[in-house]
């Protein structure tokens, strides 16, 4: 077993993600439970459901299995049980046979001591459910050399289609039960005409009618398992869908995010269309398109020439559709644009509502809605004009080929070449096979937004991610909090490929010990910010090293990095729920104890005794409801509560009266023994923290020492304030 695993760490208090951590570090692959969580929805206890996830996402393959404990077979072990109270342990072997089979367990209650138990006795204990995991085989590189490359993930939408293609090929077997079934009535239809009518043979009517009966049942039948296989399918795509791309959005590195939050948001909207393209509308129809050649051959059977009738509309509609595609398109990506514009102007507008009210920009911004209004108003129209043009040639070509199908069969009739029954058959068919022709159009409709919105979710499905799943990061939860910069420059990703980005830091060199307090001062557009968020990890270095405890950062997991750095930023962005939510949000399985005291620390609990709910008081939108120096307070208890060894601050009193910001300094320095503080500020009376200060300007660091001699030195300059 890797011995990078610590059994007595704070997993204890979850058996389950104890027993995960335990495997993951058995099968060499050793993972904090930060790690673990990364990209996983967080609850206060691991679920089952979740463990499974955890493991597969370091590359093991995982199963819940219900098994008697002599069905543990040897090649299984190790292997995680749940026992009847609830809580996990391991099982690593099982020892002796018969009567004196006993078996080994690792339990988390002792920190991962080991005891031996007889079978009977753990028989007691064990409820029936295991977890039975193993490494996934992993290829070798080698061969990359002399084959072509290939994506061995596959798309990221088509290949997880692909995974319910059981569902599909099932959903296409119902479909063709339910278009052979569909030619009963017409062959009733043409009998009753042809043998019923001209005989008055009742008899035969009513076994005809009750015969038809039955095969409209069966036919109603099979459409409904069809449209149930694909919803289900479609449901659980959808889901997957959906957590992939959130996790995406959640994993895009900061610098490469979109400017626009609504043109963002609007881009993530979009695949709602994608999916109900590639789900029930598109397969209902697509599966019905093969039988169109089953209906025009039935035709050439009963009715002869008549079917020339039908094959000549077929290619007229298709060619009329496809020339229209391009159009179209065109439009459609226009539209999608000019959406993406209203949705970011609304976004900004309602989040900076106060402020626009405050400047009196309610009229410049109702201006912008309406040129974009008007823009998206005019490309939609466009679209729904070659679509209403579309809809209505084809009905046209329908009802025109029904015409010409009358007329002929009534000459064929009276040369005694048809009989009015198969005229008629004739007449239903073709308006079965051009049916899901219609559909088509409509469908190609559809397709021309849904290929916009794909492209535009494929762009947003490669956007760099922070955290890289083909790297074997080094498994470090906990670092001492020694940090080094050595020539670290940064630039924002320009926009404009013919202008290179204006670089914001530039061969920063400086190195910071554990448990040194220092301050970075600067005039405004330093680079002071963006140097915290590097240090952070919420910005990647343009180019050299960020270092921790002499292991460089891309070495380390962005998950164990944020343990051990906490970061407060300029912007204390809280969300909806309770005041307690917002402060547990990085730690859910916090106890009150630890909440009280980094409340207590803050001065958050004098915030939460004078609401009458105390923690539990609601917190609105972005923090409504409270005021910007109490967003502050959770902002900072927040990060406190992971205890970091190191402490990145950006202003963090700013929004502070004085008696507050007097009584954070206070508990602050009582608080921190060992850790490392790092915080930009333009207040004097927050460098009674720090006895060192790193001052930048235009991203270069231009002062570096203790305090009193770096603010004598400007001082002496006439840069001190």
């Amino acid at each position: 077993m890797s011995q990078d695993f610590n059994p007595k760490t704070d997993a204890q208090q979850d058996s389950l993600l104890w027993s995960v951590q335990w495997l993951a570090s058995y099968y060499n692959k050793p993972a904090s439970a930060a790690v673990l969580y990364a990209g996983l929805p967080r609850e206060r206890k691991l679920t089952p459901q979740l463990a499974l996830r955890m493991l597969d996402q370091i590359g093991m393959g995982v199963g819940w299995v219900e098994r008697d404990l002599n069905q543990l077979f040897s090649y299984l072990f190790p292997v995680a049980i749940t026992r009847k109270d609830g809580t996990h342990c391991i099982v690593t072997e099982r020892i002796g046979k018969g009567a004196n089979t006993s078996y080994r367990l690792v339990l988390p209650e002792s920190g991962g001591g080991e005891v031996t138990l007889p079978a009977s006795a753990l028989q007691e204990v064990y409820s029936g459910f295991s977890l039975l995991c193993n490494p996934k085989p992993k290829l070798d590189e080698r061969s990359n050399d002399c084959l072509p490359e290939t994506n061995k993930e596959g798309h990221w939408l088509f290949s997880t289609l692909w995974r319910y293609r059981h569902y599909f090929a099932s959903a296409a077997l119902a479909a063709l039960l339910a278009n052979v079934l569909t030619l009963a009535s017409t062959f009733f239809t043409m009998n009753v005409y042809d043998r019923v009518v001209p005989t008055q043979a009742y008899v035969t009517l009513w076994s005809l009618a009750v015969g038809v009966g039955i095969a409209i049942t069966f036919e109603f039948i099979s459409r409904l398992v069809r449209a149930h296989l694909i919803d289900i399918a479609g449901k659980k795509a959808d889901l997957l869908l959906g957590t992939m791309l959130f996790r995406q959005v959640m994993s895009i590195r900061m610098e490469n995010k979109p400017q626009s939050s609504g043109s963002f948001a609007n881009q993530l909207r979009e695949f709602e269309s994608v999916r109900d393209f590639v789900t029930s509308a598109t397969l209902s129809t697509l599966s019905d398109l093969p039988f169109c050649l089953l209906f025009l051959f039935i035709i050439y059977l009963v009715a002869g020439p008549l079917a020339l009738v039908t094959l000549g509309a077929i290619p007229v509609i298709l060619i009329v559709s496809i020339y229209i595609q391009w159009p179209l398109s065109k439009n459609m990506k226009e539209n999608m644009r000019e959406i993406s514009l209203k949705q970011g102007l609304l976004i900004e507008t309602i989040d900076g509502m106060e402020s626009l009210k405050a400047a009196r920009g309610e009229g410049v911004m109702q201006k912008r809605w309406e040129d974009f209004s008007a823009l998206a108003a005019a490309s939609s129209m466009k679209s729904k004009a070659l679509s209403s043009f579309m809809t209505t040639f084809v009905s046209f070509v329908q009802q025109l080929t029904t015409v010409v199908l009358v007329v002929w069969g009534v000459y064929l009739i009276h040369a005694g070449e048809l009989t009015m029954g198969s005229m008629i058959g004739a007449v239903i068919l073709s308006g079965r096979t051009l049916s899901p022709l219609g559909s088509v159009v409509g469908l190609a409709i559809r397709f021309q937004q849904a290929k916009a919105a794909l492209g535009s979710l494929n762009q947003l499905m490669k956007m760099p991610r922070e955290r890289d799943e083909k790297i074997n990061y080094l498994s470090a939860p906990s670092f001492t909090g020694n940090l080094r910069l050595r020539n670290v420059n940064f630039s924002y990703p320009s926009s404009n490929m013919m202008m290179a980005a204006p670089v914001v830091l530039q061969k920063i060199n400086f190195a910071i010990r554990q448990g040194e307090r220092v301050a970075i001062l600067g005039s405004i557009g330093s680079g002071k910010s963006t140097l915290l968020k590097v240090m952070a990890r919420l910005f990647q270095p343009s180019n050299g090293q960020l270092m921790i405890d002499n292991v460089d950062a891309t070495q380390v997991d962005p998950a164990d990095w944020r343990t051990s750095v906490g970061y407060v930023g300029q912007d204390s962005r809280l969300f909806f729920g309770t005041l307690r939510e917002n402060v547990t949000i990085g730690n859910p399985s916090a106890t009150t104890e630890e909440i009280l005291a980094v409340a207590r620390m803050t001065g958050l609990d004098k915030v939460a005794m004078r609401h009458p709910l105390g923690f539990e008081m609601p917190i609105g939108e972005m923090g409504q409801g409270i005021s910007g120096g109490q967003k502050q307070l959770v902002s900072l208890a927040r990060c406190l509560l992971l205890k970091p060894k190191i402490l990145l601050m950006d202003e963090p009193t700013s929004s502070m009266d004085a008696m507050t910001e007097l009584q954070f300094i206070q508990q602050l320095k009582a608080a921190i023994s060992d850790q490392t503080l790092i915080l930009v500020t333009h207040r004097f009376s927050l460098l009674e923290l720090v006895d060192r200060l790193i001052v930048l300007d235009e991203g270069k660091v231009v002062a570096d020492g203790p305090k009193e001699e770096v603010i004598a030195a400007l001082k002496a300059n006439g840069k001190a304030q």
